[in-house]
């Protein structure tokens, strides 16, 4: 009996071992690549069974295993890789990649990260390093020359000026052309401040000024370079068609660094940096204040030459001063458990290359990263705070630079002020009536802005099932602006009787955003699937109060009681007490399917819904479809792999349509105040149009995609084709007998066409040295097609800055800015006045090519002009040329836009000499030291109104603008 029940225990422990060892167990785990970036797709196989699973796009994956299995782990472009299964439920599997592509990610539309392979349209990436690295206050600044396709334009030197920001060119006659800003998912605002307020009934300045004489930063250079992790730029049309019509001119992503471990670490880095004016407008000074040759008390140089002997000062040199600005950075990253944090902090100073220009920027901001049952929750919250300072000298028009160009060079400008502080006069006893000294100017005509800024996001992945994701991300955006502006009054921008003039305003923008979507993927066979759906919520609010005013009671006071009373005027709404506002909303739902066989052949097609407050009823809802194909050349024809020439070969193409819209409150005509006799409301000058559809752009793109020696060198080239019918056209004049000066339709057509070629070679690459060569080319063309019969041509008003020459269009005719030509207005103002180079050959006689007016012009045999003239004596020669004369065509330049040398120290050494510190570099950059052009001004990159402006603003026009000056930054990097 005994040794009965004795086999029958040792049988009972045996089953229980047996079924301990064959207990199944869920297995998580997650597949990355040798950089530690997620693998999706790949193949996950229990060996010797049938047992599979696919990872996510977060390379993410479940199974169902029992201890002592073997997993085989597979993905195209990767080497197989086998796992024992041991005790543990989660586990982290990293792949070695046979083809460096697919090692690469970048994010898109709705802050979902791709492979660059899948992408049928143009995309690239430039990593926050890089930006940062340039030492630019403004980020966007350090993006020039780094993707193909994408202008920047700085609106001058000045510290704290606005940048304006194109993709492939002006698609918008009237509209914005600036690019989409989106953050971690979510839409930042980056508004520039329009000064024009369309007769106090918009947003603006009371005064409704033109953006002339002023500068506003652009709100996406409020953010820290140092929070970025990437930039990717989305060009083509398939790109930005899941955004909308806020994409129309492409998109830029910014993703934000965030802790990598709950390990505590600190790192701290700084830079100083030096600045130097050193291209200037060229000048001619060897004659004496005059006309036709003989001495006058004016501000022109047509007089004698100068007496031998006399003693002349060199004003520019005495004028500028060197910048100097100092940048501090400190980022600390620590956690607890599956909870990460990151804090960053900033302080940028900055004292600009003109007296009185200052800018400081103060950033501070908070994020994390918490992952929640098994990685099925993740919540990335963050929270950020701005403060800037802006300190102005007005520019342009009205600003210091004329006045210093034509300034009488036997006079030194450090003479400005008699013993009690007045103006002094140089050939006029009235002050208004002689050019402001340029020190007088940039001390007594003065703005300043300062605002502060709030951004909280929250973004929420949820993975509920292998197969389906959910995400949501949700920001809201809101600052408050305060500013003034002030001109003294005795300046000569001024008539005596204004006695002075001031602007105050305040803006508070209040912005919203939410993304929702829900992503499902299934494997077939060697077909990949993925369906996502989503929505999209907006709502941007801007609100406003802004008083001007003349008959200053104090030339240093900035108040707003600072103006005589009688003399103010206010914003509409600000009459009443109310502000005045705009307000935007849009909804949106879109869906994207998208396939790929094997891993070489990608195909996509996406479909927004939309709706926009903007617009009426009737047309207020639209549409458009996007498709994308890609195909990896390189894999589907094996024997191109095998040559040591070609290692990746992809073609891609893509089709779209999008939309813009037009202004709130553009659809009906408003009443205004009316305060000539009799007091009451009447219609503005503008002429909403009821009947406003959206424009429609459709767009293609082809492209092709070339690495070679093991990805070392790589080309990628594209051709894109954008029609845009039915342009919103605002402010175009018709016959008066309409009732308004300006209108409101859908009018033109235009075609946009380019050609982009981006090229890199990785030249060296060791532990020691790494240089990699960069290079972006990009060549546009556009043509109005169609113009309203009634509109013989439109002009944007606001780029009239100085003679007859203004941006706009005629039909059959291309833009002024196409092309690489510029106005060059410095050149026209100083010719006129006797300072150019131009005019250095005024004794030299010539004859002017015409007819005489004797009667004969007009038979067959009209008389050659045959009189010759002298210039020297006659200075309408120079005074009276057309404004044809300055447009120089076919612009070029090379500019050495950033250059860093670094120096890192051995982490050996440091563990003697520095205990605790565990990185610490030491680096020089430069920026902006080489210039090559055929230029005839100082600096070809000209912008002669603020990126407020819209349609092609003042792209192209240079009048008293100055140029991006050379800088030096020296700084080190520190981590602990």
């Amino acid at each position: 009996m005994k040794q009965l029940m004795h086999m029958l225990a040792t049988l009972l422990m045996v089953v229980g071992v047996h079924t301990a060892m064959g207990q199944e167990l869920t297995l998580r785990g997650t597949v990355l690549s040798s950089g530690n970036e997620p693998v999706p797709n790949a193949t996950i196989t229990v060996k010797g069974t049938q047992r599979n699973t696919v990872s996510d796009n977060q390379g993410q994956f479940s199974i169902k295993v029992t201890k002592g299995e073997v997993l085989v782990v597979t993905s195209v472009g990767y080497l197989s890789r086998e796992l024992k299964v041991g005790d543990n439920a989660t586990v982290r599997i990293s792949l070695t990649a046979t083809d460096n592509t697919l090692n690469e990610v970048v994010v898109t539309a709705m802050d979902i990260k791709r492979n660059p392979r899948e992408l049928g349209y143009s995309v690239q990436k430039v990593d926050g390093d890089e930006v940062k690295e340039t030492q630019r206050e403004n980020f966007i600044n350090g993006l020039s020359g780094r993707v193909a396709g994408l202008t920047i334009n700085p609106t001058g030197g000045t510290a704290g000026a606005s940048s304006s920001i194109v993709l492939r060119g002006f698609n918008s006659l009237s509209l914005s052309n600036e690019p989409l800003f989106v953050v971690d998912g979510v839409i930042m605002d980056n508004q520039t401040m329009n000064q024009g307020s369309s007769g106090g009934s918009g947003l603006g300045l009371a005064s409704d000024r033109s953006n002339r004489d002023n500068d506003y930063t652009n709100r996406i250079a409020d953010l820290n370079p140092a929070d970025i992790e990437s930039v990717t730029v989305l060009k083509g049309p398939e790109a930005t068609a899941l955004y909308g019509s806020q994409a129309s001119s492409g998109a830029i992503l910014i993703t934000t660094r965030k802790a990598k471990s709950n390990k505590l670490a600190v790192q701290y880095d700084n830079s100083i940096r030096i600045q130097k004016l050193n291209r200037f407008p060229k000048t001619y000074e060897a004659y004496e204040n005059g006309t036709n040759g003989v001495y006058s008390p004016v501000f022109s140089y047509f007089g004698a030459p100068y007496p031998e002997g006399t003693q002349l000062f060199d004003n520019i040199d005495i004028f500028f001063r060197n910048g100097v600005s100092q940048t501090h950075n400190l980022g600390i990253d620590f956690g607890v458990k599956n909870s990460v944090f990151r804090i960053s902090a900033s302080v940028f100073d900055q004292q600009g290359v003109i007296p009185n220009n200052d800018y400081k920027r103060y950033n501070l901001r908070i994020s994390n990263t918490t992952k929640l049952f098994g990685d099925k929750l993740e919540i990335i919250p963050s929270l950020a705070f701005i403060k800037s300072d802006n300190r102005k000298v007005l520019r342009s028009a009205g600003g210091y630079m004329l006045g210093l160009l034509v300034w009488p060079n036997q006079n030194s400008i450090l003479n400005y002020e008699d013993p009690a502080g007045e103006k002094l006069p140089v050939f006029n006893s009235n002050p208004n009536a002689d050019y402001d000294n340029p020190l007088w100017n940039v001390k007594n005509n003065r703005s300043q802005d300062n605002t502060d800024r709030y951004t909280a996001t929250l973004g929420i992945n949820i993975k509920p099932t292998d197969w389906l994701t959910i995400t949501g991300r949700f920001g809201y955006d809101a600052y408050e602006s305060v500013g003034w502006t002030i001109y003294h009054p005795k300046s000569f921008y001024l008539s005596r009787a204004l006695n002075g003039a001031q602007d105050n305003y305040w803006q508070r923008y209040m912005g919203y955003n939410h993304t929702a979507t829900a992503t499902a993927r299934k494997k077939i066979g060697n077909f990949n699937f993925r369906v996502m759906v989503g929505t999209m919520w907006q709502d941007y609010e801007t609100r406003m109060f802004a008083v001007s005013g003349n008959q200053l009671k104090s030339p240093t006071s900035y108040d707003t009681s600072n103006t005589l009373e009688s003399t103010r005027v206010r914003l509409l709404r600000n009459n009443r007490g109310e502000s005045n506002q705009r307000i935007l909303r849009q909804f949106a739902y879109f869906g994207e399917f998208a396939a790929n066989w094997k891993n070489m052949v990608f195909m996509n097609y996406t479909h927004r819904f939309e709706s926009a407050s903007t617009l009426p009823k009737k047309n207020r809802s639209y549409n458009y479809p996007g498709g994308s194909l890609s195909l990896i050349m390189s894999d589907l024809i094996p024997g191109i792999k095998r040559s040591d020439a070609i290692s990746y070969w992809k073609l891609r193409t893509s089709l779209a349509g999008t939309a813009r819209l037009n202004s709130p409150y553009s659809t009906q005509s408003v009443f205004v105040d009316n305060f000539a006799s009799g007091g009451g409301y009447s219609y503005g000058f503008t002429n909403a149009n009821p009947d406003l559809a959206p424009e429609r752009q459709q767009t293609y793109e082809i492209g092709t995609e070339f690495r070679f020696k093991d990805n070392r060198f790589g080309v990628d080239a594209t051709f894109y084709n954008t029609l845009n019918k039915g342009q919103i056209i605002e402010g175009f004049r018709l016959s008066y007998g309409t009732g308004f000066v300006l209108n409101t339709q859908n009018a033109a057509s235009t075609r946009n066409q380019g050609i982009e070629i981006a090229g890199d070679a990785m030249l060296v690459s060791n532990k020691k040295l790494t240089w990699n060569l960069r290079l972006n080319f990009n060549k546009m063309w556009n043509k109005v097609i169609d113009m309203p019969r009634n509109v013989a041509e439109y002009y944007i008003s606001d780029t009239w800055l100085y003679g007859n020459a203004r941006g706009g269009l005629v039909l059959n005719g291309a833009n002024l800015k196409v092309g690489g030509d510029i106005f060059n207005g410095t050149e026209m103002f100083l010719t006129r006045s006797g300072r150019s180079r131009l005019t250095m050959d005024r004794m030299n006689p010539r004859v002017i090519e015409g007819l005489l007016n004797d009667g004969k012009q007009n038979t067959p045999n009209p008389t050659p002009n045959y009189i010759s003239v002298l210039p020297y004596y006659n200075d309408a020669f120079y005074t009276t040329m057309p404004e044809e004369a300055f447009i120089q065509k076919d612009v070029n330049w090379l500019r050495l836009q950033d250059i860093t040398l670094s120096y890192g120290f051995n982490r050996e050494s440091l563990r003697y000499l520095l205990k605790g510190v565990k990185s610490l570099d030491v680096f020089v950059t430069g920026n902006d030291l080489i210039l090559i052009t055929n230029y005839r001004g100082a600096d070809p990159q000209v912008n002669g109104n603020t990126a407020g402006s819209r349609g092609v603003g003042g792209f192209g026009f240079d009048y008293g603008t100055l140029p991006t000056p050379l800088g030096l930054n020296f700084g080190l990097r520190a981590g602990f």
